[in-house]
């Protein structure tokens, strides 16, 4: 997995390069958290297209633990989604409930995303 750190308006961020890999396990994710702590980055820009189909299924709970990992490194994680209409009813109410939140955003684009991990 390939990733490159971008700095905007003094903040930083990691974005992940769609290389043919696959998110595919909470161990990817946890590999995720080791970049930003290799980097000094608490940021990360995540392009959905690059996430398995499991993590889109909610029954194999892997997205949830994932995203528990971000909380507990306190690491902001946005998701980017832009054909929401792929996505089941239950991940539209987990979007909905995430996006209340401070640490994880399903945005809509990348620029979406950019704008919130700056901020």
């Amino acid at each position: 997995m390939k990733y490159n750190v971008v700095n905007k308006n003094n903040e930083s961020y990691i974005i992940l390069n769609n290389n043919g890999t696959k998110i595919s396990s909470e161990q990817d994710m946890l590999d995720i958290i080791g970049f930003c702590f290799e980097s000094g980055v608490n940021s990360v820009a995540i392009d959905g297209n690059i996430l398995s189909d499991e993590f889109y299924d909610l029954k194999t709970k892997i997205l949830g633990m994932s995203l528990q990992k971000f909380i507990n490194y306190n690491i902001r994680l946005a998701i980017i989604i832009n054909e929401e209409k792929l996505l089941s009813d239950r991940f539209k109410e987990l979007k909905l409930e995430l996006n209340k939140g401070g640490n994880i955003r399903v945005c809509h684009s990348i620029e979406e995303a950019e704008i919130w991990l700056v901020k």
